[in-house]
C-alpha cells in the first residue's frame, strides 16, 4: 500500500510539474561571473570538540599518530585551521562570492555562533559577500541548549543570504538572492531536520516555481544551490524522492546549475531532458576531508568552467592542545600529505566498525533475525571484524590473507598495499577526489575482493561450530557435505563458495557503489557545456515524457475551442 501511495504522488506530481509548465527562463547577456564554492565545512569550535578517540583504531599501520582519526574522514580538530585557509583564499582571490553548500558546522549551537563571527570578519575584510544553505548536520527538528533550529539557523546567518535576500521562503531556510550582472542565486532547503535524507517539500517546489517565473520577468539566470544531490553520483547513493522529476523541471525551465555537497566527493554529474536542456550537478567534497578541496567557477550563458583548489597549508597557531605537538609539526610541514593519511586510517576505522555488522550480509542473502542461520552470521561476522586486520602477504610471522588462500590455489595479486583496508581506502579516495583511474579501480577491486575472501576463510576457520557453518551456507544456496569433519574446512569446495559469497556481498557494499559511479571523466578542472551531455548514466523518468505528450494533447484541444 505504502509504494502504491508513492507511486500515485510521482504520478500526481508529474502532472502538476507538466501541467504547470512555464518558458524557460530568458536567455541574457550578461557578463560572467565569477564564484568559489565550498561545502560540508563540518566546523568545530574548541568548546565542541571533546576529547579525542582511539576507538577502532586496532590494526592501522601509525595508530599513535592516527588514532583520533574519525570513520568519516572528517579533519575535525583541524577544522578551525582549515576553515580559516578557506577564507583567506577567498579574500586573496577575484571571485566576489564564496557560496557554502550545507553542512557548515557539526550542528552545535556554540559552533554555529562560532562559524558565523568567522564568516562576518571574512567579507569584512574583503568587501566580498558569503552566501550559505542549511544541510542535514546543521539544524535540529526542535531547537534546545546545544541545538538550533532552522528558524535560529536564519537568525544566526542572516547577514549570508537571508537580510540581502529578494524572496525568503517562510516554512524553510531557501531564499533567492541577486548576484552581479543578470545572475540570480536560488539557494534551495532540502532537508528533512532530524535527519540524513532529504527532499524537496510541496512547500518548497511551489516556492521554487514561483522564483523562477519571478527571474523570467526580472531577466535573471539562475543559479541553485543545495545540500542534498538532485543528480546521482554512483550506483548505491541514496536520493531525494522524485529526483528524475525535479531535475527534468529544473533543466526545462532554465537551472542548468546546481551546486551540491552532502558526499563529501568532487563529483559532476548530468542530465539532458527530451527538450534537449542539460542540467549539472556539481558536488564539492568536504572541505574537511582529504584533499580539501573548494571550487573556482566561471558562469557564462553558455558553459561554466570548473577549477579544482585545494588547502595546502594551514596555520598551526590554531590547531587545539589535543594534538601533540609531533602532530602540529608534521600538520604545518605537509598538510596535504597528513591529511590522506588521515583519510585512510579513518577508512581502517570504518571497516573494523562495519564489516563485522551482520546486517549487510543478512539483508544481501534475505537472513531473518531470530533464526538459526541468522545467528550464525552474525557469529562469522564478528570473526571477521578481527580478520580483516590481518596482512596481505604472508611473511612468516602471522596469519595474512595470502595464507588463508593458499590452500585453494588462489593467487593474491601483488601490489604495494600492506593491509585490506588500505585497498578500500584507495578505491573509495579516488571516488572522493574525483577524477577516477578506472583501469586502477578494477585492479583494486579484484584485490580487494581475494581481500574480503581470505579474512571469511580465516573468520570460518576460526568458528568451531560446523553445524551453524552448514546451516549459513544452506541458507546461502550453497550445497555442502554433510560428512565433512571441521578439520577438512580449510579445503572444503563449499567452505570457498561460502567464503567468495561473502565477500561478494561486502564488496558490492563497501566500493561498488564507488567503483562504478555516475560520473564522467572531468571531475576537477573542466569546462561544461550547456546542451551536450557528458554522460547518459542519469536517465530522466519516461514518466516525464508521458505526461508531457498528454499535457501538449490538452494544450492543444483547449486552443482550438
Amino acid at each position: 500500500m505504502k509504494n502504491r501511495i508513492k507511486r500515485l504522488f510521482a504520478c500526481l506530481l508529474a502532472v502538476c510539474v507538466a501541467v504547470g509548465a512555464v518558458p524557460l527562463t530568458a536567455r541574457c547577456t550578461s557578463s560572467p561571473l565569477k564564484l568559489m564554492a565550498a561545502a560540508d565545512t563540518h566546523f568545530r569550535c574548541a568548546a565542541d570538540l571533546g576529547e579525542t578517540s582511539d576507538t577502532y583504531a586496532e590494526y592501522m599501520l601509525d595508530p599513535a599518530t592516527f588514532g583520533y582519526a574519525s570513520t568519516q574522514g572528517q579533519m575535525d580538530y583541524e577544522s578551525e585551521a582549515i576553515l580559516a585557509a578557506l577564507l583567506r583564499a577567498f579574500t586573496a582571490s577575484d571571485a566576489p562570492y564564496l557560496l557554502i553548500a550545507g553542512d557548515l558546522t557539526c550542528g552545535k549551537r556554540q559552533s554555529h555562533l562560532a562559524f558565523a563571527e568567522y564568516l562576518r570578519k571574512a567579507e569584512a575584510a574583503s568587501g566580498k559577500q558569503i552566501f550559505v544553505i542549511v544541510g542535514n548536520h546543521d539544524c535540529a527538528a526542535e531547537s534546545s541548549d546545544d541545538k538550533i533550529s532552522m528558524e535560529e539557523f536564519r537568525e544566526i546567518y542572516a547577514d549570508f543570504g537571508y537580510r540581502e535576500a529578494l524572496a525568503r521562503h517562510d516554512k524553510s531556510a531557501s531564499y533567492a538572492v541577486d548576484l552581479d550582472g543578470d545572475w540570480r542565486l536560488l539557494a534551495i532547503d532540502s532537508c528533512i531536520y532530524g535527519e540524513d535524507d532529504g527532499k524537496l517539500s510541496t512547500g518548497v517546489f511551489r516556492w521554487i516555481k514561483a522564483q523562477v517565473q519571478q527571474a523570467k520577468r526580472d531577466g535573471k539566470t539562475l543559479i541553485a544551490m543545495m545540500h542534498h544531490s538532485l543528480l546521482p553520483h554512483y550506483e548505491l547513493q541514496p536520493m531525494i524522492d522524485n529526483w528524475r522529476i525535479f531535475a527534468a523541471w529544473f533543466a526545462d525551465h532554465g537551472i542548468r546549475t546546481v551546486l551540491t555537497g552532502h558526499i563529501h566527493a568532487n563529483d559532476i554529474s548530468s542530465t539532458v531532458t527530451d527538450r534537449g536542456n542539460t542540467l549539472y550537478d556539481i558536488q564539492t567534497g568536504a572541505l574537511t576531508a582529504s584533499p580539501n578541496t573548494y571550487r573556482v567557477l566561471t558562469m557564462g550563458q553558455n558553459s561554466v568552467q570548473i577549477e579544482s583548489r585545494y588547502i595546502t597549508s594551514i596555520d598551526p597557531s590554531l590547531l587545539p592542545d589535543y594534538l601533540t605537538d609531533a602532530q602540529k609539526t608534521t600538520l604545518a610541514a605537509d598538510f596535504p600529505g597528513y591529511a590522506k593519511d588521515y583519510f585512510v586510517s579513518g577508512v581502517c576505522k570504518w571497516l573494523n566498525r562495519n564489516v563485522g555488522s551482520v546486517n549487510r550480509i543478512a539483508r544481501w542473502f534475505k537472513l531473518r533475525e531470530g533464526t538459526k542461520a541468522y545467528a550464525a552470521a552474525e557469529r562469522l561476522m564478528a570473526r571477521l571484524g578481527a580478520a580483516i586486520g590481518q596482512d596481505i602477504y604472508d611473511s612468516g610471522s602471522g596469519p595474512s590473507i595470502e595464507a588463508a588462500l593458499a590452500p585453494y590455489q588462489i593467487a593474491v595479486p601483488q601490489s604495494a598495499y600492506q593491509k585490506p583496508y588500505e585497498v578500500a581506502a584507495k578505491l573509495m579516495y579516488g571516488f572522493f577526489h574525483g577524477d577516477e583511474d578506472a583501469a586502477g579501480n578494477e585492479a583494486d577491486a579484484a584485490l580487494l575482493l581475494r581481500c574480503l575472501e581470505g579474512a571469511v576463510l580465516t573468520a570460518i576457520r576460526s568458528e568451531q561450530d560446523e553445524t551453524s557453518l552448514r546451516l549459513l551456507a544452506r541458507a546461502m544456496e550453497i550445497e555442502t557435505d554433510a560428512a565433512k569433519a571441521v578439520s577438512s574446512l580449510q579445503t572444503s569446495g563449499w567452505a570457498r563458495q561460502l567464503a567468495e559469497q561473502t565477500a561478494l556481498a561486502l564488496l558490492e557494499t563497501l566500493a561498488g557503489g564507488f567503483v562504478d559511479d555516475y560520473s564522467a571523466p572531468g571531475d576537477l578542472d573542466v569546462t561544461l557545456t550547456f546542451g551536450e551531455s557528458r554522460n547518459a548514466a542519469a536517465p530522466l523518468h519516461p514518466l516525464v515524457q508521458l505526461i508531457r505528450l498528454v499535457a501538449e494533447l490538452c494544450r492543444r484541444t483547449f486552443a482550438g475551442r
